[in-house]
């Protein structure tokens, strides 16, 4: 089994092995249901990274303002990982492969100043009010949940307190909350400078399940989830990794196949450091003859 610290230690170890490509030679983290699928968010986070080293070798001293990534096919934890980096202006152009298969491609915009700060959630419970996960996973209602959970903390990089997660806060809210954070045992592998490659990973860890929630209240069950388009906006440059964040998404639209989904992450003084969109692909189940959707 791979180990929380290696797999932190890869999300940040990318080497440049050419004038404009980088390599990430893993091991990768998996899915949270798949551990053969990449996680989405890891790719983007190094892409980020790619960019970011890219960008102060060139003497770029523009900020990172907006990423737009898009998720083209699967990705394997068990392969090379080529980041390829073109500059037209302040935009770099970024191709990401297996070998000459195409898994990504993203659009890196930079800027002299950040976008205005999205407010923090006015409803949010206060870090210290949130039960522990293990207090969480000994209430659910299977042994295949709690299994699924347990897999979770002994092997993600990220610790979790849901606040809203599982269930909506109630009819017609589709909104996910949990405070996240790394792993302690992770944090001494993340660089003075790497806090913002947790940010971005957290951006796209457990999106979809605000669009999970609306499905299951509309009487269904999503059979099929993929992220497609995920856009982040920068709010800030630098970040501290070791401390509790918190985390929103919601979905406020889902039509057909199709789910938009808003969010953002904040910082423990309740700053805004990132905010996304994310386009997915969801597939429900059977509808029923009252589907609410």
């Amino acid at each position: 089994m791979v180990t929380r610290t290696q797999l932190i230690s890869a999300m940040l170890s990318i080497d440049n092995i050419d004038d404009n490509i980088y390599r990430s030679e893993g091991p990768h983290i998996g899915g949270i249901v798949g551990p053969n699928r990449l996680f989405g968010g890891y790719i983007a986070a190094q892409v980020y990274e790619a960019v970011r080293n890219y960008k102060n070798k060139n003497n770029d001293k523009n900020v990172i303002f907006s990423m737009h990534y898009n998720f083209v096919s699967a990705g394997n934890p068990r392969k090379l990982i080529d980041i390829k980096i073109s500059q037209v202006e302040k935009i770099y152009a970024v191709e990401v492969y297996h070998e000459n298969k195409s898994i990504g491609l993203a659009h890196v915009k930079t800027d002299n100043t950040f976008l205005k700060k999205p407010p923090y959630p006015a409803n949010a419970p206060a870090f210290l009010n949130i039960p522990s996960m293990e207090t969480i996973i000994a209430t659910l209602p299977s042994n295949k949940l709690r299994t699924e959970f347990e897999f979770f903390l002994k092997h993600f990089v990220f610790e979790l307190r849901p606040v809203h997660f599982m269930f909506s806060p109630g009819p017609g809210d589709h909104r996910v909350m949990y405070y996240a954070r790394i792993s302690p045992e992770c944090v001494d592998y993340i660089r003075e400078d790497g806090g913002m490659v947790a940010v971005v990973a957290l951006s796209d860890f457990f999106v979809l399940q605000s669009v999970t929630n609306a499905i299951k209240e509309a009487g269904m069950k999503m059979t099929t989830g993929a992220s497609l388009h995920h856009k982040l906006y920068f709010h800030q440059e630098k970040v501290e990794a070791s401390q509790w964040f918190l985390v929103e998404t919601r979905t406020e639209i889902a039509t057909g196949n199709k789910a938009k989904i808003f969010g953002g992450v904040f910082d423990s003084n309740k700053e805004c450091i990132v905010s996304f969109i994310q386009e997915a692909y969801v597939v429900p189940g059977a509808q029923p003859l009252e589907s609410k959707l």
